[in-house]
């Protein structure tokens, strides 16, 4: 697919030649090939960004926004425009018919930014269900020309607009164009309530490319976000000089998000400033603190950069007086605790939270088991029966059963605990208690209005949807290997035209099951008696990327995965959405998540197997 980008030629990148464009058509980069290795230049990179896969053969791509530009003696009707933008336009061709009609003189450019652009921000959000974030990026490039060619004013909230589908495509070309544009207008610096949407949208970037293009390069992203670059100059046009923590008055204020993106980015400048000016404000009284300064330590980790980490904990524990402060209530610490290097310090750092540290590992571990500590009793017993005490008997017998071998509670754990690795071992661990506990099932419990008079469970079962076994590997015997078919593993993309957004929006799931559902009783309780259940056509999944349950609608049949069948138009029942988030055993929980939303968002999505490309394969031993 072909899309217009929001880069111009205002970009430093020099005009590419004929024969240029024609060696990127056939090779796929502008340089000739070296000793057998084919180049990657930013020039490469840039024109990437400008070519997709394939464009819908039955659709013609959109005309500019500019493209009809005239000048109109009736006045654009700005009730119009604003009504248009709040609640009709659904797709980047509404919005172009409205700006023909309306934007054609400098007051349509005025009405068309109405309250800092907030009308235009709501359409662009639900254009994002039908068009791709580039076709977004290359809408809002043709709204500027036409303001610019017009002579109409242009507001600082339009290039903001421009900057967050930037982060949400990940395109730093895009970005830097954004960044620029602002600058020059000389506005103030970005509030936060502007520049949080922005960390938002590059985490989640980062994170959906840690799954499908590991060991890509984010060099270019962490220049246009922090000036810095490889060979050590600096670029004062970056997005950290207009965010708010560049302001030294007030450059902690929430904060936590933007560290763990420097982090990811691997920044070391612009990060070290920040941490230093945040560490001078840590006291023991502020516990959210820090759980910020945590998420960054976490995020080093998560980047393999374990020396930094264990400096910066030191560096906290030493503002605290040889403690850190509610580290065993940060959810990250398991994964601190999984990185050998910062285990090993931790114990020598945390002080009087290290015994917190141990009975919050502890208890994961009970969990893990099936068991539970009974406070008011002091004796453990089941987790999902408080009558059934163990305390009598082996936590671990030597058939590895404990007191709550039998509990559910013990898979939803083991899910929690090992669904986002990396390691193909320890997701075949989650496959093998998925085995052990088919035939069971789960209670769901769903938020939606319309599903109020039904009730809900999960049937546990590994891959309900059978997958290819293409990827197994060649001359390994299936029992002595996983692979992602025999795991489970899918993609949920969103498509419109039979064109898949391939990177956007992009579920990277294991199959756990299938969701079932039957009317309520009279008396309005969950009935354990696993009888009546009706299949509801969904499948019950884990998102190894964002660590949450998600529900996604395949068709009741669950036949084996046709490659030629991949699409879905789902016509939901019993009030459920298509593809959304549930916490099986208990109600969802209410922190801020800031994972990109799927759901009802798109009409049509493809299911297909997901090859993994993240996941390290080891042999069982």
């Amino acid at each position: 697919m072909m899309f217009y980008n929001a880069c111009d030629s205002k970009e430093s990148l020099t005009k590419p030649t004929p024969s240029q464009l024609l060696r990127f058509a056939l090779t796929g980069s502008i340089q000739p090939v070296q000793n057998g290795v084919l180049p990657k230049t930013s020039q490469d990179r840039h024109l990437e960004e400008l070519f997709s896969k394939q464009w819908p053969l039955n659709t013609s791509p959109p005309p500019p926004l500019w493209s009809s530009l005239q000048q109109r003696t009736a006045a654009p009707c700005k009730t119009e425009v604003l009504r248009g933008m709040e609640k009709d336009i659904q797709n980047l061709n509404h919005l172009r018919s409205l700006i023909e009609r309306n934007v054609n003189d400098p007051l349509g450019g005025m009405i068309l930014q109405t309250g800092h652009c907030r009308f235009l921000a709501q359409a662009l959000e639900r254009c994002q269900r039908s068009d791709s974030y580039g076709e977004i990026l290359s809408a809002i490039n043709g709204i500027l020309m036409r303001l610019e060619k017009l002579r109409a004013p242009v507001s600082p909230s339009l290039f903001v607009l421009g900057m967050y589908y930037s982060c949400l495509a990940f395109s730093a070309s895009a970005l830097k164009r954004y960044i620029e544009g602002y600058i020059h207008l000389r506005p103030p610096r970005l509030d936060l309530e502007s520049c949080a949407p922005l960390v938002d949208a590059l985490l989640v970037s980062l994170q959906l490319l840690s799954c499908q293009e590991p060991g890509y390069d984010i060099s270019e992203m962490r220049s246009v976000v922090t000036g810095e670059s490889a060979d050590g100059c600096f670029s004062e046009h970056n997005l950290h000089s207009i965010m708010c923590w560049a302001d030294y008055q007030d450059s902690t204020q929430a904060v936590g998000p933007y560290l763990s993106l420097l982090a990811r980015l691997q920044s070391d400048r612009t990060l070290q400033d920040i941490w230093d000016r945040m560490t001078k404000r840590l006291h023991s009284e502020s516990p959210h603190t820090f759980h910020s300064a945590y998420g960054c330590v976490k995020a080093l980790v998560d980047v393999g950069n374990h020396k930094k980490a264990v400096a910066y904990l030191r560096q906290i524990s030493k503002c605290a007086n040889g403690n850190l402060p509610s580290l065993s209530d940060f959810e990250g610490l398991k994964g601190l605790l999984a990185a050998e290097r910062v285990a090993h310090a931790i114990p020598q750092l945390a002080g009087k939270e290290y015994p917190s540290i141990l009975e919050a590992q502890l208890e994961d571990m009970e969990k893990r088991l099936g068991i539970t500590w009974n406070r008011r009793k002091s004796v453990h017993t089941s987790i999902s029966n408080p009558l059934y005490i163990s305390s009598n008997q082996p936590i671990l017998t030597i058939d590895g059963d404990s007191a709550g071998y039998g509990s559910n509670m013990r898979l939803i754990a083991e899910i929690e605990a090992l669904g986002c690795s990396k390691s193909m071992l320890e997701l075949g661990r989650v496959a093998n208690l998925l085995d052990e506990f088919e035939g069971d099932h789960i209670r769901v419990f769903i938020p939606n209005e319309d599903a109020a008079p039904y009730d809900f469970a999960w049937f546990p079962q590994r891959s309900p949807i059978e997958l290819p076994n293409d990827s197994l590997l060649e001359g390994i015997d299936r029992n002595e290997a996983w692979s992602p078919s025999a795991l489970g593993l899918l993609r949920v993309r969103p498509h419109r035209h039979g064109v898949s957004l391939v990177a956007e929006c992009c579920l990277h799931l294991m199959q756990l099951g299938y969701l079932v559902a039957r009317p309520k009783s009279a008396q309005g309780t969950f009935l354990e008696a696993a009888q009546s259940w009706e299949e509801t056509g969904h499948i019950v999944t884990w998102d190894r990327a964002f660590g949450r349950f998600i529900l996604v609608f395949v068709g009741k049949s669950r036949e084996p995965l046709d490659a030629e069948k991949q699409w879905f138009a789902p016509n939901i029942s019993f009030g459920l959405d298509a593809v959304m988030r549930v916490c099986p055993g208990k109600d969802l929980p209410g922190q801020k998540d800031i994972t990109p939303q799927f759901g009802h968002s798109y009409s049509m999505y493809c299911v297909d197997a997901d090859p993994g490309p993240d996941l390290v394969f080891e042999t069982m031993s």
